[in-house]
Protein backbone atom coordinates (compact mmCIF):
# COMPACT_ATOMS: atom_id res chain seq x y z
CA UNK A 1 0.00 0.00 0.00
CA UNK A 2 2.99 2.19 0.87
CA UNK A 3 4.53 1.70 -2.33
CA UNK A 4 1.37 2.57 -4.32
CA UNK A 5 0.65 6.21 -2.28
CA UNK A 6 4.45 7.14 -3.22
CA UNK A 7 3.52 6.35 -6.79
CA UNK A 8 0.42 8.34 -6.50
CA UNK A 9 2.31 11.09 -4.65
CA UNK A 10 5.00 10.92 -7.22
CA UNK A 11 2.12 11.27 -9.85
CA UNK A 12 0.59 14.39 -7.76
CA UNK A 13 -2.96 12.11 -7.32
CA UNK A 14 -1.97 11.91 -3.31
CA UNK A 15 -0.78 15.34 -1.90
CA UNK A 16 -1.29 15.77 1.66
CA UNK A 17 0.97 16.20 4.74
CA UNK A 18 1.03 12.36 6.28
CA UNK A 19 2.20 10.86 2.90
CA UNK A 20 5.16 13.16 2.98
CA UNK A 21 5.67 12.77 6.85
CA UNK A 22 5.62 8.91 6.25
CA UNK A 23 8.11 9.17 2.76
CA UNK A 24 10.28 11.36 5.77
CA UNK A 25 10.49 8.94 8.14
CA UNK A 26 10.19 5.45 6.60
CA UNK A 27 14.23 5.15 4.89
CA UNK A 28 12.73 2.26 3.02
CA UNK A 29 10.63 4.63 1.12
CA UNK A 30 12.96 7.26 0.62
CA UNK A 31 15.07 4.35 -1.11
CA UNK A 32 12.17 3.69 -3.36
CA UNK A 33 11.69 7.25 -4.16
CA UNK A 34 15.51 7.81 -5.52
CA UNK A 35 14.47 4.55 -7.91
CA UNK A 36 10.82 5.71 -8.79
CA UNK A 37 12.88 8.83 -9.65
CA UNK A 38 15.57 7.41 -11.09
CA UNK A 39 13.48 5.17 -13.38
CA UNK A 40 11.00 7.90 -14.31
CA UNK A 41 14.64 10.33 -15.61
CA UNK A 42 15.81 7.36 -17.61
CA UNK A 43 12.45 6.72 -19.72
CA UNK A 44 12.39 10.46 -20.07
CA UNK A 45 15.88 10.42 -21.54
CA UNK A 46 16.26 13.38 -18.61
CA UNK A 47 19.57 11.80 -16.81
CA UNK A 48 22.96 11.00 -18.44
CA UNK A 49 23.10 7.98 -15.66
CA UNK A 50 21.44 4.95 -17.22
CA UNK A 51 22.38 2.41 -14.71
CA UNK A 52 23.26 2.47 -10.87
CA UNK A 53 26.47 2.24 -9.22
CA UNK A 54 25.68 -1.03 -7.59
CA UNK A 55 24.01 -2.41 -10.92
CA UNK A 56 27.16 -4.39 -11.84
CA UNK A 57 28.20 -5.83 -8.86
CA UNK A 58 24.13 -6.86 -8.56
CA UNK A 59 24.17 -8.72 -11.71
CA UNK A 60 27.93 -10.44 -11.22
CA UNK A 61 25.92 -11.77 -7.86
CA UNK A 62 22.83 -12.60 -10.19
CA UNK A 63 25.09 -14.31 -12.67
CA UNK A 64 26.97 -16.27 -9.44
CA UNK A 65 23.73 -17.60 -8.01
CA UNK A 66 22.44 -19.56 -11.32
CA UNK A 67 22.66 -22.98 -11.29
CA UNK A 68 25.61 -24.25 -13.32
CA UNK A 69 24.63 -27.51 -15.60
CA UNK A 70 25.99 -30.54 -15.90
CA UNK A 71 27.46 -30.85 -19.26
CA UNK A 72 28.32 -34.32 -19.19
CA UNK A 73 24.89 -35.34 -18.22
CA UNK A 74 23.61 -33.27 -21.50
CA UNK A 75 25.68 -35.60 -23.52
CA UNK A 76 24.50 -38.81 -22.52
CA UNK A 77 21.16 -38.04 -22.96
CA UNK A 78 21.37 -37.63 -26.79
CA UNK A 79 21.09 -40.37 -28.54
CA UNK A 80 23.74 -41.93 -30.83
CA UNK A 81 24.65 -41.53 -34.37
CA UNK A 82 23.30 -45.09 -35.27
CA UNK A 83 19.80 -44.48 -33.58
CA UNK A 84 19.42 -41.50 -35.80
CA UNK A 85 20.06 -43.01 -38.74
CA UNK A 86 17.07 -45.27 -37.68
CA UNK A 87 15.04 -42.88 -36.86
CA UNK A 88 15.60 -40.76 -39.97
CA UNK A 89 14.85 -44.62 -41.99
CA UNK A 90 11.40 -44.63 -39.71
CA UNK A 91 10.87 -41.45 -40.88
CA UNK A 92 11.01 -41.24 -44.42
CA UNK A 93 9.22 -44.45 -44.84
CA UNK A 94 6.31 -43.10 -42.56
CA UNK A 95 6.44 -39.99 -44.69
CA UNK A 96 5.76 -42.18 -47.40
CA UNK A 97 2.92 -44.41 -46.36
CA UNK A 98 1.11 -41.51 -45.09
CA UNK A 99 -0.59 -40.26 -48.09
CA UNK A 100 -1.04 -44.09 -48.32
CA UNK A 101 -2.80 -44.04 -44.67
CA UNK A 102 -4.56 -41.45 -45.90
CA UNK A 103 -6.29 -42.57 -49.33
CA UNK A 104 -7.02 -45.83 -47.90
CA UNK A 105 -9.39 -44.24 -44.65
CA UNK A 106 -10.94 -42.24 -47.46
CA UNK A 107 -11.30 -45.13 -50.09
CA UNK A 108 -13.09 -46.97 -46.29
CA UNK A 109 -15.35 -44.36 -45.34
CA UNK A 110 -16.60 -43.60 -49.29
CA UNK A 111 -17.25 -47.35 -49.75
CA UNK A 112 -19.22 -48.01 -45.98
CA UNK A 113 -21.40 -44.96 -47.52
CA UNK A 114 -22.44 -46.46 -50.87
CA UNK A 115 -22.88 -49.53 -49.62
CA UNK A 116 -24.96 -48.05 -46.65
CA UNK A 117 -26.98 -46.06 -49.04
CA UNK A 118 -27.49 -48.78 -51.56
CA UNK A 119 -29.04 -51.19 -48.80
CA UNK A 120 -31.12 -48.55 -47.35
CA UNK A 121 -32.49 -47.54 -50.98
CA UNK A 122 -33.22 -51.42 -51.87
CA UNK A 123 -34.87 -51.57 -48.58
CA UNK A 124 -37.38 -48.66 -49.27
CA UNK A 125 -37.81 -49.53 -52.70
CA UNK A 126 -39.29 -52.93 -52.16
CA UNK A 127 -42.02 -50.74 -50.09
CA UNK A 128 -42.50 -47.85 -52.04
CA UNK A 129 -42.05 -48.59 -55.94
CA UNK A 130 -44.45 -45.67 -56.76
CA UNK A 131 -42.89 -42.61 -55.00
CA UNK A 132 -40.45 -40.45 -56.96
CA UNK A 133 -36.97 -40.33 -55.01
CA UNK A 134 -36.83 -36.70 -56.24
CA UNK A 135 -40.14 -34.49 -57.63
CA UNK A 136 -38.97 -32.12 -59.95
CA UNK A 137 -42.19 -30.68 -60.81
CA UNK A 138 -43.22 -27.64 -58.66
CA UNK A 139 -46.69 -27.55 -56.80
CA UNK A 140 -47.45 -23.90 -58.60
CA UNK A 141 -46.48 -22.39 -61.67
CA UNK A 142 -46.42 -19.59 -60.36
CA UNK A 143 -43.57 -17.60 -57.94
CA UNK A 144 -44.94 -16.13 -54.92
CA UNK A 145 -43.38 -13.45 -52.47
CA UNK A 146 -42.04 -14.66 -49.59
CA UNK A 147 -43.10 -11.78 -47.32
CA UNK A 148 -45.27 -11.55 -44.83
CA UNK A 149 -46.83 -7.82 -46.15
CA UNK A 150 -47.08 -9.53 -49.94
CA UNK A 151 -50.78 -10.57 -49.74
CA UNK A 152 -50.91 -14.43 -50.34
CA UNK A 153 -51.92 -15.60 -53.84
CA UNK A 154 -54.25 -18.36 -54.31
CA UNK A 155 -53.20 -21.68 -54.59
CA UNK A 156 -53.95 -23.49 -57.64
CA UNK A 157 -56.97 -26.08 -57.25
CA UNK A 158 -58.65 -28.77 -60.01
CA UNK A 159 -61.38 -26.25 -60.60
CA UNK A 160 -58.80 -23.29 -61.30
CA UNK A 161 -57.01 -25.55 -63.36
CA UNK A 162 -59.76 -26.92 -65.54
CA UNK A 163 -61.41 -23.27 -65.97
CA UNK A 164 -57.84 -22.40 -67.51
CA UNK A 165 -57.66 -25.05 -69.36
CA UNK A 166 -61.38 -24.53 -70.85
CA UNK A 167 -59.98 -20.98 -71.97
CA UNK A 168 -57.00 -22.40 -73.40
CA UNK A 169 -58.77 -24.71 -75.45
CA UNK A 170 -61.73 -21.99 -76.35
CA UNK A 171 -58.60 -19.77 -77.63
CA UNK A 172 -57.06 -22.48 -79.74
CA UNK A 173 -60.31 -23.09 -80.77
CA UNK A 174 -61.12 -19.32 -82.17
CA UNK A 175 -57.73 -18.91 -83.39
CA UNK A 176 -58.49 -22.22 -85.95
CA UNK A 177 -61.59 -20.31 -86.96
CA UNK A 178 -60.14 -17.51 -88.03
CA UNK A 179 -56.95 -19.00 -90.12
CA UNK A 180 -59.71 -21.29 -92.18
CA UNK A 181 -61.44 -17.76 -92.75
CA UNK A 182 -58.85 -15.85 -93.43
CA UNK A 183 -57.15 -18.92 -95.26
CA UNK A 184 -59.95 -18.50 -97.80
CA UNK A 185 -59.61 -15.50 -98.18
CA UNK A 186 -56.36 -15.36 -99.23
CA UNK A 187 -56.70 -18.03 -101.75
CA UNK A 188 -59.40 -16.25 -103.49
CA UNK A 189 -57.23 -12.86 -103.50
CA UNK A 190 -54.91 -14.86 -104.93
CA UNK A 191 -56.34 -16.26 -107.59
CA UNK A 192 -57.54 -12.81 -109.09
Amino acid sequence: MQKELLSAYMDGENVDQQTVDMICQDVGLQQKWANYHTVRSVMRQESEVFLGAGFTAKMAELIDAEPTLNVAKVFEDQPSVTETVRNLFAQRIKALLMPLTQFAVAAGVCFAVVFGVQTSMNKDNSVNNDIPVLQTSPFNSSTQAVSYNAPAQDVATSEKVEEHNKRIGSMLQNYELQRRIYADDLQLNSSK
